[in-house]
């Protein structure tokens, strides 16, 4: 996720930070329902092809995520792989927050950060995990 703040736009280093906590810092309002298909869409897409495909999920992640993968010498679709749900997620509704160009989508162990861009909605930190509250989530790719 970029660094600058655009609009709504959070910086990456708030984007692991609780939702609460981000909301207050940015002072975006939810966007809602309006958005909720396409970044759900975007989620669920990316999570199935971490499962089956995850070099096609590589098409899905945000261009910092997809450079610090690069940076840190990962294989994309391993890191994808490494990302993916470790049970059947599709039975589940996911849990979807979208706050101007930054979303957060959730099922029960598994959370996603997506971006907006100007070609749709890009994933920026997958295989996250809440560490506690106040805390950052751990997650098994991200941007900077």
């Amino acid at each position: 996720m970029p660094s600058h703040l655009h609009g709504c736009r959070m910086p990456a280093r708030l984007v692991a930070l609780p939702l609460a906590a981000t909301l207050l810092l940015t002072g975006c309002a939810g966007r809602g329902s309006a958005e909720d298909d396409a970044v759900g869409d975007t989620a669920t897409t990316f999570l199935a092809a971490a499962a089956s495909a995850p070099q096609s999920g590589c098409d899905l992640l945000a261009p910092a995520t997809l450079d610090q993968l690069r940076s840190d010498d990962e294989d994309c679709g391993d890191a994808v792989s490494a990302a993916a749900p470790k049970g059947d997620i599709a039975s589940t509704p996911p849990t979807i927050q979208v706050y101007g160009r930054d979303a957060m989508v959730r099922w029960a162990d598994q959370t996603l950060f997506l971006a907006r861009f100007d070609d749709g909605w890009r994933v920026t930190a997958a295989g996250c995990k809440p560490r506690g509250e106040d805390l950052p989530y751990d997650c098994t790719i991200e941007g900077r």
